[in-house]
Protein backbone atom coordinates (compact mmCIF):
# COMPACT_ATOMS: atom_id res chain seq x y z
CA UNK A 1 0.00 0.00 0.00
CA UNK A 2 2.47 2.45 0.79
CA UNK A 3 4.27 1.81 -2.48
CA UNK A 4 1.35 2.20 -4.64
CA UNK A 5 0.93 5.63 -3.13
CA UNK A 6 4.54 6.36 -3.34
CA UNK A 7 4.23 5.80 -6.87
CA UNK A 8 1.18 7.64 -7.61
CA UNK A 9 2.74 11.01 -5.85
CA UNK A 10 3.65 13.39 -8.06
CA UNK A 11 7.13 14.43 -8.82
CA UNK A 12 8.23 18.08 -7.37
CA UNK A 13 11.16 20.09 -7.94
CA UNK A 14 13.24 21.33 -4.98
CA UNK A 15 12.52 24.90 -3.98
CA UNK A 16 16.12 26.21 -5.02
CA UNK A 17 15.86 24.24 -8.01
CA UNK A 18 12.53 26.04 -9.10
CA UNK A 19 13.71 29.51 -7.90
CA UNK A 20 17.07 29.01 -10.58
CA UNK A 21 14.68 28.12 -13.55
CA UNK A 22 12.47 30.61 -12.95
CA UNK A 23 15.16 33.03 -12.41
CA UNK A 24 16.69 32.27 -15.72
CA UNK A 25 13.80 32.39 -17.38
CA UNK A 26 13.23 36.20 -16.11
CA UNK A 27 16.41 37.27 -16.84
CA UNK A 28 16.34 35.77 -20.48
CA UNK A 29 12.70 36.89 -21.33
CA UNK A 30 14.64 40.77 -20.06
CA UNK A 31 17.28 40.46 -22.47
CA UNK A 32 15.02 39.55 -25.03
CA UNK A 33 13.56 43.20 -24.04
CA UNK A 34 16.07 45.04 -23.86
CA UNK A 35 18.47 43.73 -26.18
CA UNK A 36 16.76 45.65 -29.17
CA UNK A 37 18.05 49.02 -27.21
CA UNK A 38 21.69 48.34 -26.95
CA UNK A 39 24.19 50.51 -28.61
CA UNK A 40 25.85 48.24 -30.40
CA UNK A 41 22.02 46.96 -32.03
CA UNK A 42 20.79 49.89 -32.92
CA UNK A 43 20.43 50.88 -36.60
CA UNK A 44 21.74 54.67 -37.75
CA UNK A 45 18.28 56.29 -38.73
CA UNK A 46 19.40 59.77 -39.61
CA UNK A 47 21.96 62.48 -38.67
CA UNK A 48 23.22 62.95 -35.94
CA UNK A 49 26.32 64.90 -34.00
CA UNK A 50 28.93 62.27 -35.14
CA UNK A 51 29.56 59.97 -37.58
CA UNK A 52 28.56 56.63 -37.13
CA UNK A 53 30.10 53.84 -38.55
CA UNK A 54 27.22 51.79 -40.98
CA UNK A 55 29.58 48.91 -42.21
CA UNK A 56 32.56 47.37 -43.06
CA UNK A 57 33.86 46.76 -46.64
CA UNK A 58 36.39 43.77 -47.67
CA UNK A 59 39.03 44.00 -50.05
CA UNK A 60 41.87 42.16 -50.86
CA UNK A 61 45.40 42.89 -49.10
CA UNK A 62 43.65 44.61 -46.08
CA UNK A 63 45.05 44.60 -42.76
CA UNK A 64 46.10 46.71 -39.43
CA UNK A 65 49.24 46.23 -40.47
CA UNK A 66 52.13 48.65 -42.05
CA UNK A 67 52.20 47.89 -45.79
CA UNK A 68 48.65 47.05 -45.87
CA UNK A 69 45.58 48.53 -47.27
CA UNK A 70 43.77 50.13 -44.62
CA UNK A 71 40.42 48.36 -43.84
CA UNK A 72 37.72 50.26 -45.25
CA UNK A 73 34.79 51.05 -43.64
CA UNK A 74 31.40 53.48 -44.74
CA UNK A 75 30.05 56.31 -41.52
CA UNK A 76 27.68 58.47 -42.19
CA UNK A 77 28.58 61.95 -41.50
CA UNK A 78 26.82 63.96 -39.20
CA UNK A 79 25.35 66.45 -42.35
CA UNK A 80 23.92 62.70 -43.20
CA UNK A 81 26.28 62.19 -46.37
CA UNK A 82 27.64 58.92 -46.49
CA UNK A 83 31.62 58.64 -46.89
CA UNK A 84 34.22 56.12 -46.67
CA UNK A 85 37.77 55.49 -46.29
CA UNK A 86 38.48 54.97 -49.68
CA UNK A 87 36.85 58.39 -50.44
CA UNK A 88 39.65 59.61 -49.31
CA UNK A 89 42.39 59.25 -51.00
CA UNK A 90 44.77 61.03 -51.99
CA UNK A 91 44.78 62.45 -48.46
CA UNK A 92 47.09 61.38 -45.58
CA UNK A 93 44.71 59.67 -43.35
CA UNK A 94 45.29 59.09 -39.31
CA UNK A 95 42.84 56.97 -37.84
CA UNK A 96 43.05 56.43 -33.98
CA UNK A 97 41.18 54.81 -31.78
CA UNK A 98 40.10 55.47 -28.75
CA UNK A 99 36.93 56.30 -25.93
CA UNK A 100 36.52 58.95 -23.35
CA UNK A 101 37.21 56.61 -20.47
CA UNK A 102 40.70 55.78 -21.80
CA UNK A 103 43.08 58.63 -19.69
CA UNK A 104 46.18 58.28 -22.15
CA UNK A 105 43.33 59.00 -25.21
CA UNK A 106 42.35 62.38 -23.23
CA UNK A 107 46.00 63.07 -22.75
CA UNK A 108 46.65 62.95 -26.22
CA UNK A 109 43.56 64.70 -27.87
CA UNK A 110 45.11 68.15 -27.65
CA UNK A 111 48.50 67.62 -29.40
CA UNK A 112 46.53 65.38 -32.59
CA UNK A 113 44.47 68.60 -32.55
CA UNK A 114 47.22 71.19 -32.78
CA UNK A 115 48.79 68.77 -35.33
CA UNK A 116 45.79 68.67 -37.45
CA UNK A 117 45.05 72.64 -37.22
CA UNK A 118 48.71 72.87 -38.98
CA UNK A 119 48.41 70.16 -41.35
CA UNK A 120 45.26 71.25 -44.11
CA UNK A 121 45.89 67.86 -46.02
CA UNK A 122 45.36 65.78 -43.33
CA UNK A 123 42.34 64.30 -42.20
CA UNK A 124 41.66 62.67 -38.70
CA UNK A 125 39.33 60.52 -37.59
CA UNK A 126 38.63 59.42 -34.22
CA UNK A 127 37.36 55.94 -34.46
CA UNK A 128 35.22 55.81 -30.33
CA UNK A 129 35.15 52.53 -29.04
CA UNK A 130 31.13 51.62 -28.16
CA UNK A 131 29.86 55.09 -26.55
CA UNK A 132 27.13 56.73 -26.71
CA UNK A 133 27.25 60.15 -29.84
CA UNK A 134 26.43 62.76 -26.75
CA UNK A 135 28.83 61.95 -24.87
CA UNK A 136 31.65 61.86 -27.34
CA UNK A 137 30.28 64.97 -28.71
CA UNK A 138 30.13 66.48 -25.44
CA UNK A 139 34.24 65.31 -24.96
CA UNK A 140 34.71 67.13 -28.36
CA UNK A 141 33.25 70.05 -28.23
CA UNK A 142 34.81 70.49 -24.52
CA UNK A 143 38.29 70.84 -25.32
CA UNK A 144 37.30 72.50 -28.54
CA UNK A 145 39.05 69.63 -31.38
CA UNK A 146 37.28 71.05 -34.03
CA UNK A 147 39.98 69.22 -36.63
CA UNK A 148 39.27 66.24 -35.66
CA UNK A 149 36.43 63.66 -37.24
CA UNK A 150 34.97 61.38 -34.46
CA UNK A 151 32.92 58.51 -35.22
CA UNK A 152 31.43 55.68 -33.47
CA UNK A 153 32.47 51.92 -34.29
CA UNK A 154 29.36 50.58 -32.16
CA UNK A 155 29.70 46.78 -32.30
CA UNK A 156 34.02 47.83 -32.52
CA UNK A 157 34.30 45.87 -35.30
CA UNK A 158 36.57 48.29 -37.09
CA UNK A 159 38.49 47.82 -34.13
CA UNK A 160 38.93 44.30 -34.47
CA UNK A 161 39.51 44.70 -38.56
CA UNK A 162 42.35 47.20 -37.59
CA UNK A 163 43.48 44.73 -34.73
CA UNK A 164 43.43 47.74 -32.36
CA UNK A 165 43.16 46.02 -28.82
CA UNK A 166 45.07 48.64 -26.94
CA UNK A 167 43.78 52.34 -26.33
CA UNK A 168 45.02 54.30 -27.68
CA UNK A 169 46.37 52.73 -31.05
CA UNK A 170 46.97 55.25 -34.30
CA UNK A 171 47.41 54.19 -37.75
CA UNK A 172 48.87 56.77 -40.39
CA UNK A 173 47.54 55.98 -44.05
CA UNK A 174 49.26 57.27 -46.84
CA UNK A 175 47.07 58.75 -50.17
CA UNK A 176 46.85 55.62 -51.91
CA UNK A 177 45.31 53.99 -48.36
CA UNK A 178 48.13 52.11 -47.23
CA UNK A 179 49.26 52.02 -43.68
CA UNK A 180 52.57 53.44 -43.17
CA UNK A 181 53.20 54.13 -39.77
CA UNK A 182 51.53 52.72 -36.47
CA UNK A 183 51.39 53.68 -33.00
CA UNK A 184 50.48 51.79 -29.84
CA UNK A 185 49.89 54.49 -26.78
CA UNK A 186 49.22 58.18 -25.87
CA UNK A 187 51.37 60.44 -28.89
CA UNK A 188 53.10 63.28 -27.88
CA UNK A 189 52.55 66.29 -31.37
CA UNK A 190 56.25 64.86 -32.28
CA UNK A 191 55.33 61.58 -32.47
CA UNK A 192 51.99 62.97 -34.31
CA UNK A 193 54.02 64.83 -36.79
CA UNK A 194 56.58 61.96 -37.44
CA UNK A 195 53.96 59.51 -38.20
CA UNK A 196 51.93 61.89 -40.84
CA UNK A 197 56.37 62.32 -42.68
CA UNK A 198 55.98 58.69 -42.86
CA UNK A 199 52.32 58.28 -44.58
CA UNK A 200 53.36 61.24 -47.10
Amino acid sequence: MSSASTVDRPTTLPRWLAAIIIGAIAVASGTALVWPYLPFNREFTGPTNVGVIRRQIEGDGMGGRIGAIAPDFEWNAPNGKTLSLSDLRGKTVVINFWATWCKPCREEMPALQRTAASEADVVVLEVDLAEDGAKVRSFVDSLGLDRLEPLLDTDTKTALRYGAISLPTTFFVDRSGVVRHLRIGQLTEQEMREGIAKAR
